[in-house]
Parts: structure tokens; sequence; C-alpha cells
């Protein structure tokens, strides 16, 4: 019972004060154990209430007084009204009833009204207190002094009005009473109810008890509010002021207030340190005309405009200073931000100086002074511009190969001084119209006019090259420079170029002849030197074009395979070699002897090993499906050396076989001989736990990869296929046939089965059923064809006899 009445007392506080709900009273009910939290009343709920802590404004007051006022007259009405009524209804005057529940339903409506700020409840009790004043008139006729009291409690209207709603309704209502007093003073008698000759014995006593109760209860209360709640809101005004003083004077900004006329009348301390003076008289009174100076060479008159400049005359000298912010305060003051940007401009100046300076260091190398790879970039921009009519120039690019190794061995200090000097010594032997930049840190580049025949071109470079110095000295020690050169035709390239071509691309092509003066067969076929021709382009532009095009083959569908058959001595039907083709829509068939390489290279082959084991997978599900002899064929797919490196291979592969049911003696992987010996020792554990799990291996090509027995003994494999360049020319060819028959003789003794590819003529296929081969495969056969060709033979079970065969175009 204690907790309610502390939780009814508390939201009663707060509802009379105006004030956020303390629900800390209703959650202590709660915590209690005892009760679950009060509900809140709908009559004391206030939706816009404000977080607890907010500052209360003028309308809160008002809405706290009328409260106030509105709790006193419940009061007054419920002890005086209630009573009054009982005693009517006793003496059979209904009338006062009445009366009394007229004023108690405004009053209620009075208080549903003060639930938020807002007039409706301050005119309702306003229309109360007229009813009230309006009921003692009209009901205590035979009293005219009690009577004449009801204009007395009119009198407090205007005071009500002043207070809770405006002073424009106070001064209404005074006019309004002025008739009442002149009817008092008049003695005139206003008219009375009926039957009012039995009066109500205690009608003196109610009247003056409620005006009593109004004058001495209601309205000091309410004043009481207005005047402590009035007090609260100037002693936060005080707070504030202070407040915004402090923020005024330690703000970072310099600042001044002024006048309509751009006088100063406030500054705070940034400002008044910027001018050197420590108080805020010196300058009030000062025009912003008179205190700024527009910058020398500006003719303009002070104005409030953002981001403008102006001279500042300081006490420690000029400064300068930016005008940030205007903004206004009120209707007549101007309030003004300023930056000091003195030092800002001080640094701009050095900034423009550095400027200068590094201008060149933007577009020469630190070391040799030569122009960097920008500048070479923007010459070559130049030169491409003028296209093919332009002249004949030659850029050559030059490495010195064995930079690393020196530095390593003599220090980068002592590789600097021997590259400073081979700098030199280069522009020393160079003809008259070279350009030379330092386009990376080993590699210069050189633009040369030369002549348009391309031998004689190639003649001058060498002798150039031959002229260059390849011996130096780092660290006081004698050392030979490894240099390596790429060169391209400026103008041939240009010639050439389907599109437009700009001087980063001509510099790519020019290091990409250098790259191909790194190797062997490029250097011997141009005499030392990379260069970058038609045909080196077209194999260039061949890789990146198959590159480019071969995410869109495994994404797109255009990778397929073909099967070509494998038959026993006998003629039926051994297996299938499946072999990967594609298709692109851009470049048209492309061989695997032409893709292959280039997936190995860009790290896509293992994307289409997997394709070709799905593939070959979902084939052998098909044919088993079918059943008969196709349900007992075999496929052969190839493994290249970076599928022996992959940790996932095991995985892939018998993953694809669960997907299509398919068995693991089913799918026979060949790989090559040259593919064991990039990681022997992973390959060796990865075919030996594939061959566990049941497949078949096969060594592809065998006798081209210049692989060992021992390593030949020690690898867990089925089959051994002869590589089809041993079968030319059999039979009749006495050596190549003693390499057949040995290979053969060996795979017998290791009890390995034996397939020779590439056969193409009867008289080669009796000659391999003679040294007991397990398996043929070649063009005799067929060519490699799509699944569905095969049709025939996989009911069948074989191959027509030899007479039936034709041999088939190798071609």
């Amino acid at each position: 019972m204690t907790h309610l009445l502390t939780l009814l007392l508390s939201r009663l506080r707060a509802w009379v004060l105006a004030e956020p709900e303390d629900v800390n009273a209703g959650a202590a009910i709660g915590a209690s154990g005892a009760r679950t939290r009060w509900p809140a009343s709908r009559t004391w709920e206030r939706p816009d209430a404000r977080p607890s802590g907010s500052a209360m404004t003028t309308a809160d007051i008002q809405l706290s007084a009328l409260r106030v006022t509105l709790l006193a007259c419940v009061v007054l009405a419920g002890v005086v009204g209630l009573h009054t009524a009982v005693m009517a209804l006793i003496r059979g005057k209904p009338w006062a009833v009445v009366i009394v529940l007229v004023v108690l339903t405004l009053l209620g409506a009075a208080i549903r009204q003060a639930k938020r700020p807002g007039r409706a409840g301050a005119l309702l009790l306003l229309a109360a207190v007229y009813a009230a004043a309006l009921a003692i008139t009209i009901s205590t006729g035979t009293q005219p002094e009690l009577s004449r009291l009801g204009y007395v409690l009119s009198y407090t209207s205007p005071l009500v009005a002043g207070l809770l709603v405006n002073w424009r309704l106070g001064l209404g209502l005074m006019a309004f009473n002025s008739l009442f007093y002149v009817l008092a003073i008049s003695g005139f008698n206003a008219p009375q109810l009926p039957q009012q000759e039995v009066r109500l014995p205690q009608s003196l006593f109610y009247v003056h008890t409620a005006l009593f109760m109004f004058f001495n209860l209601c309205m000091p209360l309410a004043v009481f509010r207005m005047v402590d709640g009035m007090g609260k809101i100037q002693e936060r005004l005080r707070t504030s002021r202070q407040l915004s003083e402090q923020v005024f004077q330690a703000g970072s900004a310099p600042t001044l207030v002024c006048g309509p006329d751009d006088e100063v009348l406030r500054a705070n301390k940034p400002f008044l340190l910027l001018c050197g003076v420590d108080d805020e008289n010196a300058l009030r009174g000062l025009s912003l005309q008179d205190l700024l100076n527009a910058p020398a060479g500006e003719a303009r008159a002070w104005r409030p405009e953002a981001g403008l400049r102006w001279w500042l005359d300081a006490g420690h000298g000029r400064c300068e200073v930016e005008l940030r912010s205007a903004h206004s305060i009120g209707r007549r003051l101007q309030a003004y931000g300023f930056d000091d940007v003195t030092e800002l401009r001080r640094v701009q100046a050095h900034l423009a100086e550095s400027v200068l300076r590094e201008a060149r260091a933007t577009w020469h190398d630190a070391l040799t002074g030569l122009p960097n790879r920008s500048r070479c970039i923007r010459q070559l921009d130049a030169l491409c511009a003028q296209g093919p009519a332009g002249p004949a120039v030659a850029l050559l690019t030059l490495r010195i190969n064995n930079l690393r190794q020196l530095n390593a061995r003599y220090g980068v200090s002592a590789c600097d001084d021997l590259l400073k000097s081979f700098v030199r010594d280069l522009l020393a032997s160079l003809p008259a119209g070279a350009e030379v930049a330092r386009v990376r840190g080993s590699v210069i580049a050189l633009q040369m006019p030369v002549c348009e025949d391309a031998s004689e071109m190639l003649t001058q470079m060498r002798r150039l090259c031959a002229a260059l110095p390849v011996q130096a000295m780092a660290a006081m020690q004698p050392v030979v420079l490894d240099l390596v050169f790429g060169l391209v035709a400026v103008r041939e390239l240009l010639s050439r170029q389907a599109g437009p071509i700009d001087g980063a691309e001509l510099l790519r092509c020019c290091e990409l002849a250098l790259d191909m003066g790194q190797d062997a067969r490029w250097r011997q076929e141009f005499h030392g030197f990379g260069v970058f021709d038609a045909t080196t382009a077209l194999a260039v532009q061949r890789g990146m074009a198959i590159e480019a095009e071969l995410p869109q083959a495994l994404s797109g569908g255009q990778l397929h395979l073909l099967y070509q058959p494998k038959l026993r001595p006998d003629g039926s039907l051994l297996g299938f070699e499946a072999l990967l083709r594609w298709t692109s829509p851009a470049l048209g068939p492309v061989p695997p002897a032409e893709f292959i390489p280039v997936a190995e290279a860009c790290g896509l082959i293992g994307g289409i090993t997997d394709w070709v084991a799905e593939a070959a997978c979902a084939q052998l599900a098909l044919w088993q499906a079918r059943g008969g002899n196709a349900a007992r064929a075999h496929v052969a797919v190839n493994l290249s050396a970076h599928d022996l490196e992959r940790r996932d291979l095991f995985e892939m592969l018998t993953g694809a076989l669960a997907r299509h049911g398919v068995k693991a003696t089913q799918l026979e992987l060949e790989v090559t001989e040259s593919a064991l010996t990039r990681q022997p020792a992973q390959a060796l554990q990865q075919l030996q736990r594939l061959h566990e799990a049941g497949f078949t291996i096969a060594i592809d090509d065998f006798g081209t990869g210049y692989s060992s027995l021992a390593k030949l003994v020690d690898l867990p494999i089925d089959v051994l296929k002869i590589d089809r360049s041993f079968l030319h020319q059999l039979p009749g060819d006495l050596r190549r046939e003693r390499v057949v028959r040995s290979v053969v003789s060996l795979a017998h003794s290791l009890h390995l089965r034996v397939v020779a590819e590439g056969v193409e003529s009867g008289s080669q296929m009796s000659f391999l059923q003679a040294l007991g081969v397990h398996g043929l495969q070649g063009y005799l056969f067929g060519r490699p064809e799509l699944p569905g060709h095969w049709q025939a033979l996989m009911q069948q079970g074989r191959m027509p006899s030899e007479a039936e065969l034709a041999p088939l175009d190798p071609a």
C-alpha cells in the first residue's frame, strides 16, 4: 500500500509540475516482487513529454500553473459543491445539483485538455469561473449582498487569463468585467432562479467558503507556481548567457560581433590576440572598413563575402585573415568568423618554390639524371601521335642482366656508382639525336633515328651495342656487364597496328622484346636481339587472345571431348581416349598444343582438368546405363604436370566418379614422362594414392621424356603407351623396329600392358600384333569423334577385320 501511495503521489507531482513522469517509483513496486508496474493513467499521460532533465519553457510553466489551479478548484468543487448538492437535494432544490454538475463538467474538461500545453484548458477554467460566478449571482437573490459576490468572483478572470493565456485576453476581460462593476454599484438585482423563496440555510457559508478558497488558495498557488517557474527560467537564462560568453571567448576562431553599420561591438580573445590588444574596448566602435584592408593590388571595400582575404594591422605586424562565415544575430547584429591564414600563405609560397625545384625531379631519375619512365612515355606519345608518317626511329631497351648479383656482391652504393659511370659512357657513345631514359631499375631505353631498311637498322643497332661498354668497375674491382637488348622499329609497328597506340604501349612492346632477348631462341634468330616484329607480335597477341578467351571457354560451354577408340589385337573394343577440343567464337578452332601451355602458364589448367574429368565420367555413366559392351568400356584422360602438384587432385577425381556412379577402374589416367620430372616425389605420392584407389595409370608418349629405367620400376603404373614417332616407317626401319621390340619386351618383363599410338596402316597393325602389344590406337581405326559416332562400335564390341579396314589420311 505504501508503494502504491508513493507511486500515486509521484505521478500527481509530475502532472502538476508539468515535468516528465518518474518511472522509477513504478519500477520499485515491480522490484519488490509483490506487484508488477502500475499502469500509467490515461488522464495523466503526456505523449509529447520530453526526456527527463530537459529545460522547461514558459508554456510548461503556464501549464503547471493551470494544473495547480485546476487541482485546487477540484478540491473546492468537491468540498463545497458536493455538500451543496446533497443539501439541495434534501431540501428539494435540484437546480443546485445542476449548477454543481455544470461547474464540475467544465473543470473535468479543463483537466482533460491540460494534458499538454495549450489554451483550451485555460479557456475552460475561465468558463468554469464565470459559471460559478453566475450561479452565485442567480441563486442567492434573497440576499442581494451575497448575490453580488458572484461579480467579485468574476473579477479574477483577467488575472487568470493574463497568467494562463495571454495579456490581450486579460485586457479584454478587464473591459468585460467593467459591466459587472457597474451593475454591482448601481444596486441592480440580477434575475433569480425560480422557487427561491426557500433558500439553503448554508448559502452564506458556501459562497464565502468558495471565494475564500479560490482567492486564498487557487490563485495564490497559481501565482506562486508562475513566480517560481519564471525564476528558474531567469536562472537558466543567466547560466546560458554565461555559457555563451565562455563559448564566445574560448572559441578557436577569431570572431567579431558588429552593429548595423559594421562597427565593432564585441571581439573574442582569439581576435584580440590576433590584433595584439588586451581589452576589447580598444576595438569597440571601430569600423571594419578601417580595421581591415584589401591585399596589395586589389582595390575593394569591405564586404561580408566568405572566402575573401584581408590584411589586419596588428601590434606584432601585419597578418592576413580570411572571412570564414557571417551570421545574423537577431535583426541588427552580425557575427563574423575569421581564419588566420598568414602561416598558410607562407607555406603555400614555400610549396610553390618546392614545386619549381622538384619539377625536374618529377620527370628525371634521381640517381642518373636521365629522364624517367613518365618522361619517356610522354616523348613516345608525341612520336606515336605522328603515326606512320613520322621519322624512322628505333626504340632500343637494354638491361644490365647481372646488376642484382653485382648489388649482392659489392653493395648498393658501389653499384650505384657503376650505373652512373655506365650512363656517362653510354651517353658518350650515342649518335646525335638519341634520347635516353631510365625506365626501370636496370633497364635503359634509347630512342634513335635509324635507316628505313630493316637489315640496315639491325646492322646499325649491332654496331651501337658493340660499342657499349661491357667492362666496368665496382668497388675498385673490374666486372663484366651482361647486357640484354630488345628492339622495336617504331614506324613499322605503327604502320601495322590496327588501332591507336600510345607511348606506354610502345614501351611495353619494347620491354616484351627485351624479355624475349633473354630467350636463346629469339636471340639466335635476331643475332643477339629480341625484336618485336610482325612474327613475334602475332605470337604474343595469339597467346594473349587465348589467355583472354580461356575463362569464357570454361564457363561458356566452348569445350568438348572427342573420343578415339583403342582396340585389342583381336579387334575387340578396349576403350577410348578422351581428347579435348576447343572451338572459340572469337578465335575459331584452337588446337590443344596452343591453349594447353597457355592454360598452364596462367593457372587455368586445373579448371580444364576438372571439366574433362567431369565430362568423361558423365559419358561413362551414359554408356553404363545403356548396358552391353558400352558398360564395359573405359576412358583415358590426360593429366598435366601441374595436376600432379595439386593437393585436391584425388578428391576431385573421386568426387567426379561418385557424382556419376562410375568405378575408378573405368577411368584411366595418362601422364607424360616429362610431367613426372618436375616434382618427382610429389608426383609419385599422387600416383600411388590414385593407383591404390583403383585408377589405371598409364605413361603417355613413352620414349620421348628421357626417364630412367630405375624410376620407371618404382612408378605405380599399369600401361605403357608407345609414342607415335616410333611407328614411322614401320615395318622396314630396323632401328625403330629394335626400339619398339625393346619397349614391348621391357613392358612384358615389368608386367605392364602396352598400347601403341599412331597406328595408320595394316602392316603396322600386323607388326605390333606379332610383338604382343595389348592395345592399338590410331587413324587406322578412326579419327577422334563425338560419342554418337561410335554407337555401332559400342553395340558390336569390335572393329571390322583387317581386310575391311582402309588406311586413313593422317592429315
